[in-house]
């Protein structure tokens, strides 16, 4: 099987545990689990909410000098992507293709011009916020406030660069704000179905149906409390259940995985990514194999094929 996930918290959980990748006890470990054929990671720099202005964009350079450090360090298990060529060649070569993404638009610390430096630095990918505000907009804690005038700016800066807007966290009415102002398609790279699972950070059906038809990419997200009103009850079965819905939905060509490993308190079964074939083989078995090839791999392969 191939397996390509739109997010994870592995670079920044590293960073503060002092770790390296093949340490063992990150969800996202090397060496991979031999099933997995090819792989290709987004690895998120995060930026929590506490951190603001300069100190927001020290903190993301910071984080991107610790992502090189692992790049160098471990040669032998992934190198960074940063073209569509790269995710071809790098995951060809058994290597796993790394993807550099942000997960808090707040690492920009108000200045439009570093949306610039971040795309020169390979980045791919960025959430606009993560839970509360920031110079950007707003997370889901307030679906009622849109984006600020900056966030705005941003985001059409975003299009233009060809950077990934990412609006997993966003609050509604910023999720309105993106679709009024962008034309390009966009990701919810670790965000699954509100009519599934009510957490204010699911996807409206209706919102899911607007990436559908803007050709985007929703990755499933892992932690239990996205997947089940009661998290302690959250099993696999309720993957199955998002993917049924969102397939449903219109999304054969949309779904992908998210699986926010080293971020959060991920369902029992899955709990590392050398467990991933187990999850491929109950999709293969309920939705069939060719259905399974792409939300594991195809469907987000297909989507970078058009944008980086």
């Amino acid at each position: 099987m191939d397996f390509f996930d739109l997010h994870c918290d592995t670079i920044t959980t590293a960073l503060h545990q002092s770790c390296g990748i093949d340490c063992g006890y990150l969800d996202i470990s090397f060496p991979r689990n031999s099933e997995i054929k090819r792989h290709c990671q987004c690895f998120a720099i995060f930026c929590p909410d506490v951190i603001s202005g300069e100190d927001a964009f020290n903190y993301y350079t910071m984080s991107k000098h610790f992502f090189e450090n692992q790049l160098s360090e471990y040669p032998q298990y992934f190198e960074q992507a940063k073209t569509f060529p790269d995710i071809d060649r790098i995951t060809k070569e058994g290597k796993t293709a790394a993807v550099l993404t942000v997960e808090g638009g707040r690492v920009l610390g108000g200045k439009i011009e570093r949306l610039e430096k971040l795309n020169n630095d390979g980045v791919r990918m960025m959430t606009l916020t993560w839970n509360g505000e920031n110079e950007i907009g707003k997370g889901s804690t307030e679906q009622s406030f849109g984006l600020k005038p900056f966030g705005i700016e941003v985001i059409k800066e975003m299009e233009r660069l060809g950077m990934v807007i990412d609006v997993s966290h966003l609050s509604d009415s910023g999720f309105e704000d993106v679709l009024k102002n962008v034309d390009c398609a966009f990701a919810a790279s670790h965000s699954n179905l509100r009519s599934v699972c009510g957490h204010r950070r699911n996807l409206t059906d209706e919102y899911f149906k607007e990436i559908v038809r803007r050709r985007g990419i929703v990755g499933i997200n892992f932690y239990k409390a996205f997947l089940n009103d009661d998290a302690e009850k959250a099993s696999l079965n309720d993957i199955l259940k998002h993917i049924e819905k969102m397939l449903f939905l219109g999304g054969e060509n949309t779904v992908a995985m998210g699986s926010d490993y080293d971020g959060c308190d991920v369902v029992a079964g899955i709990e590392k990514m050398n467990k991933i074939p187990d999850l491929y083989d109950l999709v293969r078995k309920e939705f069939g194999k060719e259905t399974a090839e792409k939300i594991f791999w195809r469907n987000a392969y297909n989507f970078f094929a058009e944008r980086i």
